[in-house]
Order: C-alpha cells, then structure tokens, then sequence
C-alpha cells in the first residue's frame, strides 16, 4: 500500500494528541498482524465447504486483504517500537502469539471460525465507527490516517465472510455466542493491560486529567469505543447478520481520501 508514515515520529500520540486513546488503538494493531493471519488460517480450513462462485470469490478477497493488513500493520507497529516503546511491543507481540498457538492447539477448527466470526464483528464495528463518526478520523494525525481508513474500509468490506462460512460449517448458536463473548473477555484484557504498560512508561498513569480526559474520549458521549456498543449487542441475537446494518455508503464516501494504491485496492 506503501503508506510511509511520514511525520509519525514527530506525532507520539497521533489520535488528538490524545495518550490513552493512541495508546489502545497501538495495542490494537499490534494484535493485527498475528490475529489476522489466524483469521486466515480459520477460513482456509473450511472454504472447501463452499460451491458457490461468488461466495469463493469473496472469501478470496477476505484472505487478500487480511494478509496485507498483516504486512501494513506490522511496518507500523515497527514504526511505533522505534519510538522507545520497542520492548513493550515485543512483549505485547509474545503474549498475542502465545494466546493465538493457544487456540490453535486447543480449539477444534470449527471453534476457530466461531472465534473469528466474532472477532471479525468486533473490527467491523470499529471500523464503522472511524468511518461513521468524521470527527475520528480528524483527530488521527494525516501520518496514519490512511491506514486506518483503508483497513476500516476493507474490514467493512467483507464482515460478513467468516459469519457466513461458520453459519455453512456449523451454524451452532451457543458455540458462536460462547466464542465472542470468550473473545471479548481476552481482548478486553488484553488492550486494557498493555494500555496501561504504554502508559506507565510515559508517566501518564500518574497524571489523573490526562486519564480522565482519554477514557472520556473512548468511552464518553460518542466515544471511540461507547459508540460501539449497541453494534456489540445484536451480535447476541439469533436473527442477527452482519449486512443487517448496511454501511457501504461509507466505504463509498471514503475510498476517494486514500492514496494510491490503496485506493485500487478496495474498488
């Protein structure tokens, strides 16, 4: 995609000069290169089950963009170590990469797809919100505004894959329902531990205000993460679809602010 971060290491904390919020959202890409690839693995294993032409077509284009996720995610998690923070997100990458050969080695294949099914709700709906709300992306610095955009854009693209390949191989609401509810538990902890490690190693968790300010920016009126919510909910429902909540009118309104080749890449 050859986004170059330029600027970002003069813009530490590159959401609305914000510590706790650049902080998580660097905790989260973090996860992104290795939990991607597992979204992938998880996938691959069942599309045999597909005959469709269009449904193989889709879930080509999931592997696809998934993979380069992957590569454009680890370049700036690269890019945010450089910035002094280099042994935290290589603690941070071990934890993710013990947790995924975790549920490789212990979750039956179904179980896996059930997992990333939820997991890839949770990233759709985060993705609806930065392409939702104008004043998210505003406040990300230009330096990596268009990764964020462009993976939010692809994730909204295809959210309904892995649901609809989990719902083909097995379909088991109690095993969807217990996988995304496991998932949440482990990302919630997860970004909220080493949040508060990034945190720590800049002092900020001894400055009451700037907390303050960060967790009202995430999960205040219309925060990053509050606006989420109601989204999280309906996954619980038997009925529910990710293409319930039709948003491609974004992916539409957004394609045209990226560079290239990254706009090529989701047209």
């Amino acid at each position: 995609m050859n986004f170059d971060f330029k600027g970002l290491e003069n813009a530490c904390y590159w959401y609305g000069n914000d510590p706790v919020a650049t902080h998580l959202l660097n905790v989260l890409s973090i996860t992104f290169p290795d939990g991607e690839r597992f979204f992938v693995d998880a996938v691959r294993a069942f599309r045999d089950r597909v005959d469709d032409p269009q449904r193989q077509k889709d879930i080509s284009g999931f592997i696809g963009q998934e993979a380069m996720h992957s590569l454009e995610h680890k370049a700036f998690n690269e890019l945010v170590a450089g910035q002094g923070y280099d042994a935290l997100v290589e603690r941070a990458l071990n934890v993710t990469q013990k947790l995924l050969a975790g549920a490789r080695k212990h979750l039956p294949p179904e179980r896996q797809l059930a997992a990333t099914a939820g997991l890839e709700h949770i990233t759709a709906i985060l993705a609806d919100t930065i392409l939702g709300h104008k004043d998210v992306i505003e406040s990300m610095d230009p330096s990596v505004r268009p990764l964020w955009v462009w993976h939010a854009i692809e994730e909204t693209e295809h959210k309904a894959v892995a649901f609809d390949l989990y719902q083909d191989v097995d379909g088991d609401y109690w095993q969807r329902q217990r996988a995304f509810l496991i998932s949440t538990a482990y990302l919630i902890t997860f970004t909220s531990y080493f949040t508060w490690q990034f945190l720590k190693q800049d002092g900020v968790h001894r400055q009451p205000l700037t907390l303050a300010k960060g967790l009202w920016r995430l999960f205040g009126y219309r925060g990053v993460i509050s606006s989420t919510v109601p989204a999280w909910f309906r996954y619980l429902s038997p009925r529910f679809h990710p293409w319930d909540d039709d948003n491609t009118d974004l992916v539409a309104q957004w394609r045209d602010t990226l560079p290239e080749p990254a706009v090529s890449s989701v047209a």
